[in-house]
C-alpha cells in the first residue's frame, strides 16, 4: 500500500515482470546488450533514488506468419493489420550488481553470455514454501535423457511430484515464498518470473532483496538434492572442457572417453557406417569403437591412425550413421560429438558428456554412488569366461551349454497377461534361483537398457502369473529339476529366494572394476538396485572376463 499526495492510500498493482542478473564481467548496458546502437535508450530520471536505463528495440511492421496461409483461402476478401513485437530491457542498478528487466522478446536483446546462470532457480529453491509448490521441470537420466514438467492443481509438498532425488535433475521450479512480502509466485531457472505487487520506485530494493537470496545457500538445507548433477551451460566451461576432450583423443587418452548412440535403439536390428565409409565398400559395424572410429577417419585422410589429429569442429561435423538389418541406410545420423561419452575432472569435479551436452557430478554424491555400485559386486564361480568379441547369444549358449545348472532363455520372450509385448524373464536362469542378464561392453545406454529390462522382468515375475507359468514351462523343457525351483506359478512368489544379476561381459582388469562402468550407469545400476531390494529380492553385479 502507498500513500497518495492526498493522503488517501493506493493499492499497489500486482505485476508480472522477468529478471536476470547480469554477470559482473560486464560492467554497462552497451557490453551485455547485443547491438547496443540499434537500440532507443532512455535513462532514468535524476528524481528516482536509482540508475537505470532503459533499450528498446522497433521492428519493422509486418503481417502475421499466418496470413499468408488464410490467403490462400480469402484471396480477396480479408486483410490483416501490421503489427510488431515490442521488445525492451530496463537495466537497474542495486548493490553494486546490475539487473535487467525484460519485457516481450527483450531477453534476445541480451548476449547468451551476459547474465547469471540458475540466478532464478537459486533465488526460487532459497524463498519458496516447500509445502507450496506448483510445477517443476524434471530431466530423468535412463536410456534417454526424458524431459518432463510436472504440475499440480494446486500448491502442494515436493513429495506430490514424485520426485527421484538421485536421478531427476531439476530445470527450474514454481512456487508461492514462505515471505508473502516477497512475490505472490516466482518462477526460476536462469531468469526470475516475478509475480507480485510492486510499484516502479521500488525496482531497486526489489532487487537487492532477490540479490541476498541468490546468495544464500539456504536452498542445500531444504533442497540438498539439486546439486547432485548439474547440466553445465556456461560457455567458457564448455570450451574448456571440449578443448580437454579433443586433447584428449588425440593424445589416445580414451580409458575414459568411448562411443554410444545418442539414443535408444534395437541393438539386434543395427549396424553403423563411420564417417567416409560407405555400404558395399565395408562390412557395417555392429557396435560403436572409438578406437576403429577414428581409424577410418585417419584412413580417409590418408594417414595412419597415430598421426591423425581431429578438432572439435570436425567432432560436430562428422556423422556416424545407421544400417537396418537388411543392408539398407536408415534415416538415423548423429553427430561424432553427439556419439561421445567422456567422463573428465575438471576442477577437482566429475565432468560428464553425455549425448552432447556436459553435466557436473556433486564430489560426495560421484563417491557414494561408486561406494553403493561397488557394494553389489558378487564373484559367481559357476559362469564361464568368454571369448574375445563373443556376442551375448552365443556366449549364452557356450554358458548354458556347458553348465548343468544353467536354463537358456536369452530370447525366449514372454508375455504377461494384457501386455502388448513379450519380455524376457532373463538371459539364463540358475539352480540356484538367479535370473541372469547378460550384457557385452561397458555403453552407458546399453547398460541402462539392461538394468531397466531386468526390472520389469522381475517385477513382472513377482506379479504376473501367466508369465511365471510360460517362464517355469520354458526352463522345465530344457531342465524339469531346475523348473522346479521356480515353485507354485499360481501362488504369489517369495522374491527373498530369488537374485537379480547383471552380468557384464569386458575386458576391464579386475583392479579396474566397477570403477569402468560409466557414472550414469552406476546410478542406474544403484536405483534398480534399490527397488529392486525394496520388493524383496537379492541383486548382484558380476564382471564376466572377456579374454582379449
Amino acid at each position: 500500500m502507498k500513500k497518495t499526495p492526498s493522503g488517501s492510500i493506493r493499492k499497489t498493482k500486482t505485476r508480472n515482470l522477468t529478471l536476470l542478473l547480469i554477470r559482473k564481467e560486464f560492467k554497462s548496458p552497451a557490453e551485455a546488450l547485443k547491438d547496443a546502437g540499434l537500440l532507443d535508450e532512455w535513462s532514468l530520471p535524476g528524481d528516482f533514488e536509482f540508475e537505470g536505463s532503459l533499450h528498446v528495440s522497433k521492428p519493422p511492421l509486418k503481417e502475421p506468419r499466418w496470413a499468408s496461409f488464410v490467403k490462400e483461402g480469402f484471396p480477396e476478401e480479408i486483410e490483416f493489420s501490421q503489427s510488431a513485437t515490442a521488445a525492451a530491457v530496463l537495466f537497474i542498478k542495486a548493490d553494486s550488481r546490475m539487473f535487467a528487466v525484460t519485457f516481450g522478446q527483450g531477453r534476445h536483446l541480451l548476449k547468451p553470455d551476459s547474465y547469471e546462470i540458475d540466478f532464478g532457480l537459486k533465488v526460487t529453491l532459497n524463498t519458496v514454501d516447500q509445502r507450496k509448490l506448483r510445477s517443476l521441470d524434471l530431466r530423468t537420466f535412463e536410456e534417454l535423457t526424458v524431459h518432463t514438467r510436472r504440475q499440480v492443481s494446486r500448491s502442494s509438498s515436493l513429495e506430490a511430484f514424485n520426485v527421484d532425488v538421485f536421478r531427476d535433475l531439476l530445470g527450474s521450479v514454481t512456487g508461492e515464498p514462505s515471505d508473502e512480502s516477497l512475490a505472490k509466485r516466482l518462477t526460476g531457472r536462469d531468469a526470475l518470473a516475478f509475480s507480485g505487487a510492486i510499484a516502479f520506485p521500488d525496482l531497486a530494493d526489489k532487487c537487492k532483496t532477490l540479490l541476498g537470496h541468490y546468495r544464500s545457500e539456504l536452498y542445500k538445507t531444504n533442497f540438498p538434492w539439486v546439486d547432485n548433477v548439474r547440466q553445465i551451460r556456461d560457455a567458457s566451461t564448455i570450451d574448456r572442457l571440449n578443448d580437454k576432450l579433443v586433447r584428449a583423443i588425440n593424445a589416445h587418452d580414451m580409458e575414459r572417453i568411448h562411443l554410444a548412440p545418442p539414443e535408444v535403439i534395437e541393438w539386434n536390428d543395427v549396424s553403423f557406417l563411420y564417417p567416409g565409409e560407405h555400404l558395399g565398400t565395408v562390412e557395417a559395424h555392429i557396435d560403436l569403437d572409438l578406437g576403429d572410429c577414428l581409424a577410418a577417419l585417419a584412413s580417409r585422410e590418408g594417414v595412419e591412425p597415430e598421426d591423425f589429429h581431429l578438432s572439435l569442429e570436425t567432432l560436430k561435423q562428422q556423422k556416424i550413421r545407421t544400417v537396418s538389418e537388411d543392408a539398407s541406410l536408415l534415416p538415423e545420423r548423429w553427430s561424432l560429438y553427439k556419439c561421445l561419452v567422456a567422463e573428465l575432472n575438471e576442477e577437482g569435479a566429475l565432468c560428464i558428456l553425455s549425448a552432447g551436452q556436459w553435466f557436473k557430478v556433486e564430489k560426495t554424491f560421484a563417491a557414494q554412488t561408486l561406494e553403493d555400485t561397488v557394494a553389489l559386486v558378487k564373484d559367481i564361480k559357476h559362469l564361464p569366461v568368454a571369448l574375445p568379441n563373443q556376442e551375448e547369444g552365443d556366449y549364452n549358449e557356450l554358458a548354458a551349454g556347458s553348465r548343468k545348472h544353467l536354463v537358456l532363455l536369452d530370447r525366449k520372450n514372454k508375455k504377461a497377461k494384457g501386455a502388448r509385448t513379450a519380455i524376457e524373464a532373463c538371459d539364463l536362469f540358475s539352480a540356484s534361483g538367479q535370473f541372469i542378464h547378460v550384457k557385452r561392453k561397458l555403453r552407458s545406454s546399453s547398460l541402462s537398457h539392461l538394468f531397466s529390462q531386468g526390472t520389469v522382468a522381475a517385477e513382472t515375475f513377482l506379479g504376473d502369473e501367466k508369465f511365471r507359468k510360460d517362464v517355469k514351462k520354458a526352463v522345465a523343457e530344457q531342465n524339469p529339476i531346475i523348473a522346479g525351483r521356480l515353485g507354485d506359478p499360481t501362488k504369489r512368489p517369495d522374491p527373498s529366494r530369488y537374485e537379480v544379476v547383471f552380468a557384464i561381459m569386458t575386458t576391464t582388469p579386475q583392479a579396474k572394476w566397477p570403477q569402468a562402468l560409466p557414472f550414469f550407469s552406476q546410478l542406474n545400476l544403484v536405483r534398480k538396485a534399490a527397488h529392486l531390494r525394496l520388493l524383496g529380492f537379492q541383486v548382484a553385479l558380476y564382471r564376466i572376463e572377456e579374454r582379449k
